[in-house]
């Protein structure tokens, strides 16, 4: 009996496509193995990396509760199995079992001791358990560690149940490609040949190939299946990067949002920036034992991030005894401007207050100068492309950065622009002809010396709230 072509052509092709999507299950197969992998390491270690950056005031006040309770909260990750929180002599200063706290050394000190490069640092990887560790670092200076102890089997089961899934996933469009392929032989040529070329790109690390989706049938439905695999595939790797470069919160979200968008260069949006830097702290400082300016720069610095965070602001830098923060950006408002002439008046009040329970405590009493300016400026990650910053650059940083040299303590120092804007909301004194370094001519700034209502009462409550709640957590303390 005769066997026609058609049919052998089909046979071919059923045999040809078999190995060919077989090869591509085992390809993606073992690269999401490796991916998914990579990634829950790379989850482990951004854990530790947090985790040691809310250890660092508890730690540098000796808090034990708030160490104890970051601990207790650690635990409750799955897959976590131990936390420690370490001095800088490698003492366990929290640890699940309070009692052990300050009293040993940590059991892997040598490891950790012996460890270099980048953190966050794998330590020890034995008996089924991956043990993570990070530095707590305070103006380049290491004041402890935190060691994580993740269950490997729970990394691994992850593993297996993502794996699965693509197994199935390979198993059923084999036997779809086999029942397609007789009665579609003439037109399975051209996308075996193409899924072979995707193949080949995939096992090269190209996840930006793609096959064109030409077709509307079966076929079509197994091109647009790979090219889906590969876009995952493309965001993981992305992801990766991603969580290696960025730790603060506002810009992971966005991140997350558009992993696409990471790579340097940025974009122009209308922002508010604000500088705030406390008046005689380094003379000041110089006079004190180290322990105190640490303590001193703490609750300043928590006080002012806490009333930031409250108008939706993010905190672009610290720089000495100074901080920078954006109103605006990565989360695009209308109210920007609002929101930062509020948040510098509400800085003014709650340094204000903090005096006056620093005074009956004998401690020292601060004042900040703040300067802000509103406009168009660059934001977006500076730097290189092994290490990069979200940051804002553009007229408005470098007038705000001026204002805050001119201010005294308690001044809140804005543009003409700025100030008309907020007329009917503020009162000011005017100050003419003030000459500012790095600008053509002397120029008119304005002195902010309170808010008009509803923000003065607003400023006022959200002042209250948060002197109130950091004091319940005795971060003032």
């Amino acid at each position: 009996m005769k066997i026609g072509i058609k049919i052998k052509l089909a046979a071919i092709l059923s045999v040809l496509l078999f190995l060919i999507t077989s090869v591509i299950g085992f390809i993606l197969i073992a690269h999401q193995r490796s991916s998914l992998e990579a990634q829950m390491l790379t989850m482990a270690g951004t854990l530790t990396d947090e985790f040691a950056v809310d250890s660092k005031i508890p730690l540098m006040q000796k808090d034990s509760l708030a160490m104890n309770l970051l601990v207790q909260n650690m635990l409750r990750y799955p897959g976590v199995k131990d936390a420690f929180i370490l001095n800088y002599n490698f003492l366990v200063e929290a640890h699940r079992e309070v009692q052990n706290a300050s009293t040993s050394y940590y059991a892997d000190k040598d490891k950790l001791e012996a460890v270099h490069g980048p953190a966050p640092w794998l330590i020890k990887q034995e008996n089924g358990v991956l043990v993570f560790a990070s530095p707590v670092v305070f103006k380049d200076t290491i004041v402890g560690y935190t060691a994580v102890a993740f269950s490997d089997e729970f990394i691994q089961e992850r593993v297996r149940l993502a794996v699965n899934r693509v197994i199935i996933i390979t198993a059923f469009a084999l036997v779809g490609v086999s029942l397609l392929s007789i009665p579609l032989a003439s037109g399975l040529l051209r996308p075996v040949f193409r899924l072979f070329k995707g193949t080949e790109e995939i096992a090269l690390g190209n996840f930006d190939y793609r096959i064109p989706e030409a077709r509307n049938d079966e076929i079509g439905d197994l091109v647009k299946s790979f090219n889906r695999m590969a876009s995952e595939l493309k965001k993981k790797e992305l992801m990766k990067g991603a969580f290696n470069r960025y730790v603060s919160r506002h810009v992971a979200d966005e991140i997350l949002k558009e992993p696409e968008r990471i790579q340097l260069g940025g974009d122009r949006r209308e922002v508010t920036v604000l500088f705030a830097d406390i008046r005689g702290f380094t003379s000041m400082s110089t006079r004190m034992e180290p322990e105190a300016v640490v303590e001193v720069l703490n609750r300043y610095f928590t006080l002012i991030s806490e009333v930031i965070f409250r108008f939706e602001g993010t905190i672009d830098k610290f720089i000495g005894d100074a901080v920078m923060s954006v109103f605006g950006s990565p989360i695009r408002t209308g109210v920007h401007l609002e929101q930062g002439v509020k948040a510098a008046m509400a800085i003014k009040l709650a340094v204000e207050e903090m005096n006056a329970i620093s005074v009956k405590k004998g401690l020292v009493p601060l004042t900040v100068g703040i300067g802000l300016d509103s406009g168009t400026v660059i934001v977006g990650n500076m730097g290189s492309k092994m290490r990069m910053e979200y940051t804002a650059m553009g007229y408005a940083v470098n007038m705000a950065s001026r204002l805050t040299d001119l201010a005294r303590g308690g001044d809140i120092l804005v543009s003409k622009p700025v100030y008309d804007s907020i007329s009917d909301k503020v009162s000011a004194d005017v100050l003419p002809g003030v000459p500012i370094k790095g600008f053509e001519g002397p120029v008119t700034i304005y002195n902010l010396t309170s808010l008009k209502f509803p923000w003065e009462e607003e400023v006022k409550r959200i002042v209250r709230d948060a002197i109130d709640e950091l004091e319940r957590e005795g971060a003032l303390s």
